[in-house]
Order: structure tokens, then C-alpha cells, then sequence
């Protein structure tokens, strides 16, 4: 297999005319999507690509984080996929950046760096979503000081089955698969975040698993949000966003204050997201019922606290 280029020499090249004061006010608070994996999330993003005021780099930011043996875990043993602060050092802070505008592109596809100087915006709106960002978040705030945030939740039920389908996919077609070589573990690989703790799961079932992937990520998300001011945050279930796509990613605009906002959004019959593994239905969950429910404790007790977070921003 082909290695891919090292985008970082690149990166310093093209974006060589931004100094520090620029690359600060080119996107200052982007909106970033937080959610646990197989919530919808790359469905959301895909739509709200679409609307012209969102610049993006086309995807999720796996190349990006790639580019820095440090932020691929957490430590070199592997402990998680978690970030703080401490990750987000200057160095790191400002190639980071540089990266997000070498494949920044607008909503028709066309790159930043490709528009003349003179025609190029001085301010954009960054929309980002890459699941494990949810445990991200102080690394997030490090980066980016006045970002805002979209939190999208589903319900358990659906979310964990979701994730127990797409393991199962995932140890026998190699596809989400994020390691293949943790330290002890059992299995061909290992899908989607590694949250802190990981290593208890050796030996549980996929919907064990699944399950404490859903809680270890709603519960780092709750966290890293509480005390940010209200109107930097929204949530969203994703029932509510697919009972009315657009009207749920006008209500996105109008609760972050997102500049250029069409005043209507159709977005009509919304496409199956790149990440789909079988046809969509609300009770799919059910061929995991069995599985599932000795957990429901410990999922309805969270989604109880996700519901008191959503209602507590008023």
C-alpha cells in the first residue's frame, strides 16, 4: 500500500503568506460536532456541509491527527485516544491549524488555497466532526479557545446496536477498524474510540463493549461542555434531526448565531451517510434486545443525564 504524503511540508508551504494573526482570525470558533460513534453524526455533517456559510476539509479528520505520533493515543502505550491541553502545545497548535486550511474547502468543494489571495474570506465558519473528538475536548478548547459545539445524542438502544452491528462488520471485513495491535487484546482488532479504560473490556461482549464506548463518550462530552456559556452549545437528538433535517440545522445556525444562514433550508430526501452499514429503521435495535438489555440501567441513567444537560441550557 502506497504511504500517504506527509501533508505537514505542504501544509508550511502553501500556508506560508498567514502569519500568526491571520490564521487566528481566519476561523476562530468553528463549530465542531461531538457525538458517540454511530450516532448520526456523519450524516449531520454531510448535510450541514452543504450550506454555504460551513467551510470544511471534505471528511473527517483522521489525516490530520495522522500527522502527529502524539496525538494518535494518548501515550505510546496506547492508554486512549483522550486529549487535553497538554497535547495542544504551541508547535502542534499552529501545524494543526495550517492543516485545516490547506484542505479547507468551501460548500461546492472548492479548496481555500485554491481562491486569489485578494478574493479568499478573512473569517470562515470551520465545521468539524471526527467521533473520537468527543474525547477531545479540553485539547479542542486548547486549539481553538471560542469554538462552539453541536452535541448529537440517539437514543441507547438504537446508538449501542448500531455499534454491535458495525463491530461485527468491522472484525470481519476490517472496515472501522481504528488498532490492530493493542497491547492483550483478544480480538482482530479494535473499532472506532478508545476511551480511557479500554482495557476492562477484554473478554466482554460486542454489546458490552459497545455499550461502554456510548457511555464513555456522552459521559467525557457532558464533562468537557459544563460551564461553557449556553449560547456556544447546542444539542440535538438524532430523532429530531431526521424527523426534520432542515429545521433542525436552521435551529444549529440560529443557537450558535452562525453568520449567512439561509433563512429556509430544504434539504429534501436526505441520501444514506458513506458510514451506513444496513438500511436505517428506528427499531433495528430489537435483533439486539436480548443483548442489550441487561445494560438499559446504565444507558437510560445516562440518557437521563443527557436529557438534564439539553434542558439546563434553557
Amino acid at each position: 500500500m502506497q504511504r500517504a504524503p506527509d501533508l505537514k511540508p505542504i501544509a508550511t508551504q502553501e500556508t506560508a503568506g498567514l502569519g500568526d494573526a491571520a490564521l487566528d482570525a481566519l476561523m476562530p470558533d468553528p463549530v465542531i460536532i461531538l457525538s458517540a460513534p454511530r450516532a448520526g453524526s456523519t450524516l449531520m455533517f454531510e448535510q450541514i456541509c452543504r450550506i454555504p456559510p460551513f467551510w470544511s476539509i471534505g471528511g473527517e479528520s483522521h489525516a490530520i491527527f495522522r500527522e502527529f505520533p502524539h496525538l494518535r493515543a494518548s501515550d505510546a502505550a496506547l492508554s486512549s485516544m483522550a486529549l487535553d491541553e497538554r497535547h495542544a502545545d504551541p508547535q502542534t497548535a499552529d501545524m494543526f491549524r495550517r492543516l485545516f486550511v490547506l484542505l479547507m474547502r468551501d460548500d461546492r468543494g472548492r479548496r481555500y488555497l485554491e481562491y486569489p489571495p485578494q478574493a479568499r474570506p478573512e473569517h470562515v465558519t470551520l465545521v468539524e466532526k471526527t467521533p473520537r473528538n468527543a474525547l477531545n475536548i479540553p485539547f479542542l478548547l486548547k486549539m481553538f479557545p471560542r469554538a462552539r459545539f453541536v452535541f448529537l445524542h440517539r437514543d441507547p438502544r438504537q446508538n449501542v446496536a448500531s455499534l454491535i452491528e458495525a463491530w461485527a462488520v468491522g472484525l470481519n471485513k476490517g472496515r472501522f477498524i481504528t488498532f490492530r495491535d493493542l497491547p492483550d487484546w483478544p480480538l482482530p482488532g479494535w473499532c472506532f474510540v478508545l476511551p480511557p479504560g479500554w482495557e476492562k473490556m477484554r473478554g466482554r461482549s460486542l454489546a458490552e463493549i459497545a455499550a461502554f464506548q456510548w457511555l464513555a463518550c456522552n459521559e467525557a462530552i457532558i464533562s468537557g461542555l459544563s460551564g461553557l456559556p449556553a449560547e456556544r452549545l447546542t444539542v440535538l437528538s438524532y430523532s429530531d434531526f431526521m424527523a426534520d433535517p432542515g429545521k433542525a440545522l436552521l435551529g444549529v445556525c440560529k443557537t450558535l448565531g452562525i453568520d449567512g444562514a439561509p433563512a429556509d433550508l430544504n434539504i429534501g430526501s436526505m441520501p444514506l451517510s458513506r458510514s451506513t452499514v444496513s438500511q436505517p429503521d428506528p427499531d433495528k435495535w430489537r435483533r439486539f434486545e436480548a443483548e442489550i438489555a441487561p445494560l438499559l440501567p446504565q444507558l437510560t441513567s445516562m440518557q437521563a443525564r443527557i436529557d438534564d444537560f439539553a434542558a439546563g441550557l434553557g
